[in-house]
């Protein structure tokens, strides 16, 4: 076996986890990406579906659309941006984690990951375990480094998602464009959520999915928040909505896309992400200088969480877990 073939091996390898209402398919060798989550009652992949990328370790790579499916991580940046430790270096795209190879311990219940800083000197591990209708991911970050490190983190999972369907942030009026395509909405600014009207006076819904065809894409943050629940509602009333911990990630990333990312030559994408994250920002430099970071100090952990929900429509009622508090 030639170094390349067994590269793509280990790319392609999965474990499992299977609950009865769920089950969820983990890649190790790409960052502990998680390619499936499908609901076991009803056939519903609930992510984007993709081939691993080539080159996906390297310290240059770009996440673009071939790299764009499934539920990763994103730490110590989501933007490629200038490294504030170190004026020499770039942080990389998307991250450390992705693409690049987790160690991995699966016991029959559980899915724990474990990966490695390459900017900085940390370890990332992120234990998945499912509860009846729901997936939970317990989180532990913890420096190795002899520096204070400041991190951005957001969760970034990929939702498949029919056009007609419905995205659900309790409690929120306003949200801030950082990214825009095709919608003409001022970016930097504050818009109206969930309806919003573009600098030619077209009204927007941005909460009502739209097809490829739209050629439209965003992306907007939210917070800080009052409670950590989101949801995206399909025509059918079948939901999946995140619970976090509000404490450690007070903010809400939603990412749009539907045929307005990634720009041409490639083919345009349709998927939403609700990321929940540590920052209303897109690199960790923005983070910092809006004050919005937290810093591990040399040996210190932080641990945190998210609860990933599905419901409807014989399972548990939507409103009741957007009202509820977290």
């Amino acid at each position: 076996m030639t170094p390349s073939e067994a590269a793509s091996n280990a790319q392609h390898s999965t474990v499992r986890l299977t609950g009865e209402r769920l089950s969820l398919v983990v890649a190790p060798g790409l960052g502990a990406r998680v390619v499936s989550l499908l609901d076991r009652t009803t056939g519903r992949e609930w992510l984007t579906q993709g081939r691993p990328p080539t080159g996906a370790s390297a310290p240059d790579a770009v996440f673009d659309g071939a790299a764009a499916y499934g539920w990763d991580e994103c730490l110590p940046s989501v933007a490629p941006a200038p490294d504030p430790l170190d004026a020499a270096r770039m942080l990389r795209d998307h991250g450390d984690l992705w693409g690049r190879p987790a160690e991995t311990a699966a016991d029959g219940g559980t899915v724990e990951t474990v990966g490695s800083g390459v900017a900085w000197f940390y370890e990332f591990s992120r234990r998945l375990s499912i509860e009846g209708s729901a997936v939970r991911a317990d989180y532990l970050l913890t420096s190795r480094d002899d520096r204070p490190l400041p991190f951005l983190w957001s969760m970034h999972p990929l939702f498949a998602l029919d056009p007609g369907s419905r995205i659900h942030v309790p409690d929120v009026g306003t949200m801030r464009l950082s990214h825009q395509s095709g919608l003409g909405l001022d970016v930097g600014s504050e818009v109206a959520w969930p309806a919003s009207v573009a600098a030619d006076g077209r009204s927007v819904q941005l909460d009502i999915v739209r097809g490829i065809e739209a050629g439209q894409a965003a992306k907007l943050y939210a917070g800080p928040l009052a409670r950590g629940r989101a949801a995206v509602e399909r025509p059918d009333g079948a939901w999946l909505g995140l619970e976090w911990d509000l404490g450690f990630a007070p903010y809400l990333g939603l990412w749009l896309d539907y045929g307005g990312w990634p720009p041409a030559p490639q083919l345009p994408l349709h998927q939403v992400a609700l990321e929940p994250t540590t920052a209303p920002a897109d690199d960790l430099p923005g983070a910092l200088s809006g004050g919005k970071v937290i810093t591990l100090r040399p040996g210190e952990r932080v641990a945190w969480w998210v609860r990933v929900v599905l419901g409807g429509p014989d399972g548990e009622a939507l409103e009741p877990f957007l009202e509820a508090s977290t």
